[in-house]
């Protein structure tokens, strides 16, 4: 009897859950139908876990897919985590360099207390111990040098006294310009003229092409008033017919430095301008090699 009372009540509740309901929505000033719907509650609670399972998933999707997942607690940004790598690979290697330091302060600790550990040094001949003649040997790598080298200096021609500089070690040095200006003559060793005359504006300074000491102030009948400097690397500077010297022999001037004024002295100059001239070691260069004056 009991058996067969639940499945009596088991019978209504699917009964009731299979009766067809009517969904229907009328307007309500005409109450004429505008929405119809057969439902039963069968209906009614599919939808509802359907609809439940639709918006889980769309949270579950917000959450792995989009970055409010920080704002939920338990879960850490990838920056986050890539910055607290970093910060964990850098602390390891500053513990290394502190390691390093820390021997490094420890070793010259103890060369100051005189606690040096035993190394290589006892291996090296005492100081007082000659030198045999074996040790002063030359090797045969030093010999076949010093041969090489006497082959090559045998048959150069050198003058006596300081070394000839080499021109490529000028090429280094920066050179100021002594006037700004069109060059109207250029350096011509056929004809003797061994500068460049630049035409620049009236009564503008001359200036050092190079820091050195005035060997010359002095006045000649062919250059007028003329300017010598002597530079390091046996340079010599020449400046001629300017109108006006500013600097006496012995002075010191740095490079860029007025040391005249433009001018027309001289008997070779034919209108205002400067004549410069520039010698290593008794050897007269093109200053447009090394400088430009426009």
């Amino acid at each position: 009897m009991a058996a067969r009372g639940d499945g009596t009540k088991r019978q209504r509740v699917l009964h009731k859950l299979r009766n067809k309901y009517r969904l229907q929505l009328l307007d309500e000033g005409s109450f004429e139908p505008r929405f119809s719907m057969r439902l039963s509650r069968m209906n009614v609670i599919l939808l509802a876990l359907l609809a439940f399972t639709l918006h889980g998933l769309l949270i579950l999707a917000l959450i792995v897919l989009t970055p409010m997942k920080e704002f939920i607690p338990g879960y850490s940004d990838q920056r986050v985590k890539l910055n607290a790598y970093r910060a964990t690979q850098k602390a390891d290697s500053l513990a290394e360099v502190v390691a390093v330091q820390e021997r490094y302060i420890g070793n010259v600790r103890a060369i100051l207390r005189g606690e040096l550990a035993t190394d290589s040094v006892p291996a090296l001949n005492r100081i007082d111990q000659k030198p045999s003649a074996e040790d002063l040997a030359p090797s045969p790598l030093d010999s076949a040098w010093r041969a090489r080298i006497s082959e090559e200096e045998a048959y150069r021609v050198t003058a006596s006294g300081p070394a000839v500089v080499d021109r490529r070690e000028i090429a280094g040095l920066v050179f100021f310009p002594p006037l700004r200006g069109a060059v109207t003559g250029a350096l011509d060793r056929t004809v003797g003229h061994y500068g460049v005359d630049i035409v620049g504006k009236v009564d503008e300074a001359v200036k050092a092409t190079l820091p050195g000491t005035v060997t010359l102030a002095s006045w000649t009948t062919d250059g007028g008033h003329v300017v010598q400097i002597q530079h390091a690397n046996g340079l010599v500077s020449v400046y001629k017919h300017n109108s006006v010297l500013l600097k006496s022999a012995g002075d010191r001037v740095q490079a860029g430095e007025a040391i005249a004024i433009v001018g027309n002295s001289g008997e070779l100059s034919t209108g205002p301008h400067l004549h410069f001239e520039l010698w290593l070691d008794g050897d007269p260069v093109d200053p447009e090699t090394y400088m430009v004056f426009k």
